[in-house]
């Protein structure tokens, strides 16, 4: 049988009114009841009724995180920080990972009564769903991976600066012949940081044709030792290889022991989002994405747009940093 707040008003000693006000921290109670009262509903056992809740208050105390499930875990960092920032300002995250369009998920969060929802690293997402969420009062954030509509705010890193930052790295070494590999474009993503490759070699003086850039389906450690055979396969062997992900760059030092090459004696290595490149032998240089912030500043975009349903979508950008380890050598 369901503990009432009757049963815990009678074991404490108090009102109903006043459990309710000591148990939701609305109203004033004092200390030593509030510390009768909840001892008295720890030891009943008591369970609040959090859909009812919701219903009185609007609000449910509930962030939904839709992720992305896919090898190249950046993701699982992302919601980590937002898990942690939500829980500082007294909410719970729910997370829930897909691999297709996401819209059973949302169904779920949207049952929950969320009162936000971040999607992370998720770009199939069709635009009525979002338009479903701005009607029904949900407000949306999306990290990493962008959408281009009115009512979505988003927060995204600045890939072409960091991956410029890395290639630039290696060219003042002495690199002439730079290898990238990185999944075709999906987005603006790998857009970004093939352009910020591309931008770096061409302010060296080295044309585009001659930039060794080697394309995958996906972020996988099979497509990135592929790649990296095909790009020591080529007349011109690159001397450094920089990687869109860690786990591209952990599929390319297979392939680079597989051919007897040692890194950075050999050929020097750079992976990108800081995931797995600490745990690789060795372990490599690779772009950490500075996600001290994300959490604080997804709940205040989330907030804002609750407060404003039409107000004009809003892009927050997050910066990056250069972890040396050691796998680049002077050429």
């Amino acid at each position: 049988m369901a503990v009432t707040m009757s049963d815990i008003a009678r074991l404490a000693g108090v009102s109903v009114p006043t459990v309710g006000r000591a148990l939701n921290q609305k109203g004033y109670v004092s200390p030593e009841v509030r510390e009768r009262v909840e001892a008295a509903a720890q030891k009943l056992g008591y369970v609040p009724n959090r859909m009812a809740r919701a219903l009185k208050s609007g609000r449910s105390g509930l962030i939904g995180s839709l992720v992305f499930g896919n090898e190249n875990n950046v993701y699982q960092r992302i919601n980590r920080h937002i898990m942690s920032a939500a829980e500082e300002k007294g909410f719970h995250v729910v997370t829930l990972q897909t691999c297709g369009d996401g819209s059973q998920a949302i169904q779920q969060l949207i049952e929950m009564r969320v009162d936000g929802l971040a999607v992370i690293s998720h770009l199939g997402i069709a635009p009525e769903l979002f338009g479903r969420l701005h009607q029904i009062g949900i407000p949306v954030v999306a990290v990493e991976r962008t959408y281009d509509l009115p009512y979505v705010d988003n927060i995204e890193v600045r890939d072409r600066e960091a991956v410029f930052h890395a290639a630039q790295q290696l060219l003042a070494l002495g690199h002439r012949h730079i290898g990238m590999i990185c999944p075709s474009p999906q987005d603006s993503v790998e857009e970004q940081r093939l352009e910020g490759f591309h931008q770096a070699l061409e302010e060296a003086g080295i044309p585009r044709e001659q930039h060794e850039v080697e394309l995958t389906d996906s972020y996988s450690t099979v497509h990135g030792k592929l790649a990296a055979l095909k790009l020591l396969a080529r007349s011109c062997v690159p001397t450094a290889l920089v990687c869109a992900s860690d786990i591209l760059a952990a599929g390319a030092m297979q392939a680079l022991y597989a051919n007897g090459l040692r890194v950075p004696e050999d050929i020097s290595i750079v992976g990108y989002d800081n995931t797995v490149a600490a745990y690789l032998s060795p372990p490599i240089d690779s772009v950490d994405l500075d996600l001290s912030q994300v959490g604080e500043i997804l709940l205040n975009l989330l907030e804002r747009r609750r407060n404003a349903p039409d107000c004009p979508a809003r892009t927050e950008y997050l910066g990056t940093t250069y972890v040396a380890r050691g796998t680049t050598a002077q050429k």
